[in-house]
Parts: structure tokens; C-alpha cells; sequence
């Protein structure tokens, strides 16, 4: 069985759960001129989108620069309450975790050990201040964070259809900042239908987070995603992750179970 440093633990799960400018993409022809308001509207329909219960299995493929491994993982949500993952190497159960609001908690059942933390570590291990919601959104290919209330501003790029939480003017106001607003990419695909990728910026910590949303798949009237690629780059790691989302069920009771063994003591 592979060792995991408890770093890593931690980055197999965001990215199992789950998170530099809008990458610029100039094969094909230049897309048909939409407007603004267009963007947003498909943007607004997508955060819209409603459930109760999601499942998948997914095949993950976890790449950075110390080690290359593959593993599978089960995931539930009761939407608005708990996020529980099951992370399988060689069909031998090895971490299981649930994620709510306010905590995350792991086992660990390779150690025997436990972990409890905090929401707030997601920003200090990635620099991003993520919410239960943006994980949420991360699993359900929704966009991450968009508020229908805010402006969003253009991207000039005749091959992409892209919006961005800030204008060029705004970006270079933050680069002065002392504290530094995390600034958002939205890219929808060439038939305005759904996401084609999300990029997040922390210029604070230097951080940068990639969502490729490769394919989609309809699942009882739901559009979810079949196959997403994630990139982190970070001061610490340059982190790549494919996900191929498998058994998909949406809006079906899905029980959660989660324990801490009386036996297991907490991780180092």
C-alpha cells in the first residue's frame, strides 16, 4: 500500500471532492459574437440548478511532482448538510470522509487514526477560501462562486466565450493590495451550454486552480459531468488530477455513514 504524508491526504480528498488569467485557446474558428447579458443569463441558469441528493463513483488519476497513482472514490451529498467520500486503492478502502458546513473529518484506515480540522484548512493548504457550497458546486460542475447580483466583466478573446469577476483595470488595482482578491475566470463552451473551463486565481499566495470540463453526461434530466481535468499551481506543488465520473444518481436518498472508531487515535 502506498504511504501518503498527511499533506497529501489531504490533497487526494479536496481533489477527490473537488479547486496566471484565463488560459487562451486559439484552435478553430472565431466564435459568433453574443452579448454580455447573454453570458451571464447561461451562467445565472447554471448556478440554478437544483438537488437533493447526488452519488458518483470516480476514477481518479492523481499526478504532481513526487508520485503518480490512481485510486477510486465514492461520493454522497445531502445538499446543504454533508459530503462524504470513500477513496479505494486496489479495491482496499483507505481514507473515508465527510464534510459539512463548519468541520472535515477523515479516518485513516491504513494508520488506524484520525483527523478532524476545520474548513479553513482548504486555504491554508491551497490558498483558496473555499466554502461547503463551492464544494458543492466543484462536484456538480456548477459555477464556482457566481453571485447573478455581481457585474462581471469580458474577456476580449474571439475564440472563448469568457467572463471574469474583475476588468483589467480592477486587476491591476489588486496587484497593489495589500490583502489581494481572488479573482474568477468563467468560460462557457462554443454552444453555450455548459461550463468549458473555471480558472481561480489567489495572487495572494501565488495560487492558481484549473477546472476542465472535458464532457458531460445527462442523467435523469440533469447535465452533470463525465470526465473533468484539475490543475493546481502552487509556491508548494504543480498538482494535476483527472476525474471520470461513473453510476452517476441524482435526487435519490443517499444514506451517509460515518465513524471514528474508538480504537483509532488522532493522526500525526
Amino acid at each position: 500500500m502506498i504511504q501518503y504524508t498527511k499533506h497529501t491526504i489531504w490533497v487526494l480528498l479536496i481533489l477527490a471532492l473537488t479547486s496566471c488569467g484565463s488560459k487562451k485557446e486559439h484552435d478553430g474558428e472565431k466564435l459568433p459574437k453574443v452579448k454580455d447579458a447573454v453570458l451571464t443569463n447561461v451562467l445565472d441558469s447554471l448556478s440554478s440548478v437544483e438537488f437533493d441528493y447526488f452519488y458518483s463513483k470516480i476514477s481518479t488519476k492523481y499526478k504532481d511532482s513526487s508520485q503518480n497513482v490512481s485510486f477510486k472514490t465514492s461520493v454522497r451529498i445531502t445538499k446543504d448538510s454533508a459530503i462524504n467520500t470513500l477513496i479505494t486503492f486496489a479495491r482496499f478502502p483507505v481514507f473515508n470522509a465527510i464534510v459539512t458546513q463548519d468541520s472535515v473529518k477523515i479516518t485513516d484506515k491504513q494508520n488506524k487514526c484520525y483527523t478532524v480540522e476545520s474548513l479553513s484548512f482548504l486555504k491554508e493548504r491551497f490558498g483558496i477560501d473555499f466554502t461547503y457550497h463551492n464544494v458543492e458546486e466543484v462536484l456538480i460542475g456548477l459555477p464556482i462562486g457566481f453571485d447573478k447580483n455581481r457585474k462581471y466583466h469580458r474577456v476580449v478573446n474571439p475564440y472563448e466565450y469568457t467572463l471574469s469577476t474583475h476588468s483589467k483595470r480592477d486587476i491591476k488595482k489588486n496587484e497593489k493590495k495589500s490583502v489581494r482578491e481572488i479573482i474568477t475566470y468563467y468560460t462557457l463552451n462554443e454552444n453555450l451550454k455548459q461550463l468549458k473551463h473555471v480558472v481561480i486565481e489567489s495572487p495572494q499566495d501565488t495560487t492558481m486552480i484549473r477546472l476542465d470540463y472535458l464532457t458531460f453526461q445527462e442523467i435523469d434530466g440533469s447535465v452533470l459531468p463525465h470526465n473533468v481535468e484539475v490543475s493546481i499551481e502552487s509556491p508548494r506543488n504543480s498538482i494535476s488530477v483527472n476525474l471520470e465520473y461513473k453510476k452517476l444518481r441524482i435526487n435519490r436518498v443517499e444514506p451517509i455513514y460515518f465513524t471514528i472508531p474508538e480504537s483509532y487515535e488522532q493522526c500525526n
